[in-house]
């Protein structure tokens, strides 16, 4: 049950940000940082009703999922590449984000990591398509 509650946090935080930059124009740091800022607030001063776990992992979880909402929708265009993104962050977190001390952070390491192989995977269909045009044609 945890994990559904974690992945589902991953992909609000995530999206959330890439809405109110994409919605309201508002700067990308700021569309991060904002809601972050609120979550870490009402998860800092609200007595711990949920599980230990889930108290402290959520307001990480969602503060380094907003750091995939913070990508240019030249990169990512859709919410669903987005979310898609923030749940692969959310399996980063959970699983590998003790490997990135050191490489600028574990939250940002994993969220860029989750970007890239979301837009490579997107090049690579277009490649793919691509070829199989080129070879019709010949």
């Amino acid at each position: 049950m945890e994990i559904i509650i974690f992945i589902l946090v991953g992909v609000f935080g995530a999206t959330l940000p890439y809405y109110l930059h994409r919605k309201f124009n508002i700067e990308p740091v700021k569309a991060s940082a904002l809601p972050s800022l609120i979550v870490g607030l009402i998860f800092y001063f609200s007595p711990p009703i949920l599980s230990e776990s889930l108290h402290f992992h959520i307001p990480i979880l969602f503060f380094g999922a907003s750091f995939v909402g913070m990508v240019s929708k030249k990169i990512l265009p859709s919410y669903l590449q987005v979310a898609c993104a923030g749940i692969l962050f959310t399996i980063l977190y959970l699983n590998a984000s003790s490997f990135f001390n050191g490489y600028g952070g574990g939250l940002g390491t994993a969220a860029c990591i989750s970007v890239l192989s979301l837009y490579g995977i997107k090049k690579i269909k277009t490649l793919l398509r691509f070829i199989s045009v080129k070879k019709k044609s010949s």
